[in-house]
């Protein structure tokens, strides 16, 4: 416990740091650009390293990606059944919203720090099929069962901006997809382009968690925090339990996939969920709320998680 505790520390001292410049040196005005320099810089220059330098083979393993997703699925189920039957929602959209809280992860500015720091190389291959498969599923799933209840008859074209938004366009996307591409085709990029991206990469890690710090803002709101607790306890204890239990029913032997699905899976709420609750203006204010205060949280689950697991 305690060398886990100590593992997953800098990563939270970094957190606070963020938050405290953000309130001392930080003009809050510069904090747009800085994550924009992780979103569109740092983390894609990082993500296309790394899958550049994976074999294919090493990438898609199907028996984890079919339990990671299994997971996922049954995680939802199970936030749509109490949301429905013991705290009254009824709007189909806003159930999609709660099913989004309790299952996506901050994947990109503490899953990859997280697992890239904990396990090591052998880490990155699955990080990255699992971020590429939780933003399939999730965020581009979710605003696909919206837009299809909304749509109906333009349901086709809806569907194609939805791709082109979540994916197409989504840095994390296009900089992972490259990378295999690179990969598949053994591609040697110039020079200046290679040292460029290693020069970019290594600042992700700590510029992002920094970021994310900065973020936080701790605002009152009329949400309902009984609500709010129960999937805060979903995310951070229920979600990655499932997928433990996912991985243990498939039989999927690779140590590393099972770690590193089950450390992403114990994330707190990803910052997307936020901008799927805003794009819709669903669960708008407890969305924000629950991005923060899993964040906070996490720092003791996360570490109890790390010790179990590793």
């Amino acid at each position: 416990m305690t060398e886990s505790l100590l593992a997953i520390i800098p990563l939270f001292v970094l957190i606070a740091c963020g938050h405290v410049a953000r309130h001392t040196l930080l003009d809050i005005k510069m904090l747009p650009a800085l994550n924009q320099f992780v979103y569109y810089f740092a983390v894609p220059a990082l993500l296309f390293n790394s899958a550049s330098r994976q074999p294919l083979a090493h990438l898609f393993n199907a028996p984890a990606l079919l339990a990671f997703s299994f997971a996922v699925l049954l995680t939802i189920a199970l936030i749509l059944v109490i949301s429905r039957f013991v705290f009254k929602v009824t709007s189909y959209d806003e159930l999609v919203l709660r099913g989004v809280n309790g299952s996506f992860a901050n994947f990109a500015y503490m899953g990859i720090p997280l697992t890239f720091g904990l396990l090591g190389e052998s880490s990155h291959a699955p990080t990255i099929s699992i971020i590429l498969a939780g933003n399939i599923l999730i965020i581009a799933g979710s605003q696909l069962l919206i837009e299809a209840k909304r749509q109906r008859g333009h349901f086709i074209k809806q569907a194609w901006n939805i791709a082109d938004r979540s994916l197409l366009r989504n840095p994390i996307f296009l900089s992972t997809f490259l990378g295999l591409m690179a990969s598949a085709f053994n591609l040697k990029l110039p020079h200046v382009i290679n040292t460029s991206l290693n020069m970019l990469a290594p600042a992700a890690i700590p510029v992002a968690l920094f970021c994310l710090g900065a973020s936080l803002s701790f605002k009152r709101s009329q949400a309902n925090y009984s609500e709010i607790s129960w999937l805060i306890t979903v995310k951070l204890l229920i979600h990655p339990a499932l997928t433990w239990l996912a991985f243990y029913l498939w039989q999927t032997e690779d140590k590393v996939w099972l770690q590193t699905a089950v450390l992403l899976s114990a994330l707190p709420t990803g910052a997307l969920a936020h901008v799927v609750a805003l794009r819709y203006q669903i669960f708008e204010q407890a969305t924000s709320q629950i991005v923060v205060f899993s964040t906070l949280i996490s720092l003791g689950t996360v570490s109890l998680w790390t010790s179990w697991i590793i």
